[in-house]
């Protein structure tokens, strides 16, 4: 009697907790292509990369893609929706109504900077996609990140509404949501700029801990300097 090998990527651990059980032979090709596509593309980008390559580096025939994503185009954009899988993503599921404050805005920035028991490299494989991507444009994502994005974005708007006590959105509530989104995208999308000037600010655990942590804090008086504002231009209405 054969046992069942180990998981052969990161990924297809994740794919098990999502799944619920130990994935078939079909579900571990599936994953294997996703984190065998997310290593090629972050190494050579886009354009470069071969479905040949791919298909090599994940133990599968090449027919595969075809099979399971139908192209390149879409097996690129499924690599960019992978780290907003409900289970890589523990802001989506909070419960809003209930969490505090501090604790919503560092489980979305902890999102960003993991903590971990060392070093996750899969979110350092997704800091290089989206350096890359910036740095040489696929066109092809098209809508794919900004409808990814879209539940945590809303999600983000709800919290802010709440702290701010206002029963619908504004442009301010816009415009802090974006600000508060920066604080953390900034270090992916111009991850060539970190790594040449300031690279231990997210290498290694306690970096990424770190991080979480103060990112948390730096939103935290963005929130309040608003409060201030919409109380100061309340009290001058009067």
């Amino acid at each position: 009697m054969t046992t069942r090998k180990e998981p052969r990527c990161l990924l297809l651990k994740t794919a098990q907790r999502i799944l619920g059980h130990q994935p078939t032979n079909q579900e571990e090709t599936r994953w294997r292509l996703l984190q065998a596509a997310a290593e090629v593309f972050a190494e050579v980008g886009y354009h470069a990369a071969t479905t040949r390559e791919i298909c090599k580096r994940a133990g599968v025939n090449l027919a595969s893609i075809h099979y399971y994503y139908g192209d390149k185009a879409e097996l690129y954009r499924e690599v960019f929706r992978l780290p907003f899988l409900d289970e890589c993503n523990t802001f989506i599921t909070l419960d809003i109504e209930k969490a505090t404050l501090p604790e919503a805005l560092r489980a979305f920035y902890n999102w960003f900077f993991p903590s971990l028991a060392e070093e996750d490299p899969m979110t350092k494989l997704f800091m290089r996609l989206h350096a890359r991507e910036d740095a040489e444009p696929s066109g092809v994502l098209g809508d794919a990140m900004v409808q990814a994005y879209r539940p945590n974005h809303e999600k983000m708007q709800a919290l802010l509404c709440r702290e701010l006590g206002l029963k619908k959105m504004d442009a301010e509530v816009d415009r802090l949501t974006f600000a508060l989104v920066g604080l953390a995208t900034v270090y992916f999308h111009n991850r060539t700029a970190i790594d040449a000037f300031a690279p231990h600010l997210v290498t290694g655990q306690k970096a990424q801990e770190l991080m979480a942590e103060r990112l948390t804090g730096y939103a935290i008086a963005l929130i309040g300097e608003e409060r201030k504002r919409r109380a100061s231009a309340a009290r001058a209405k009067k």
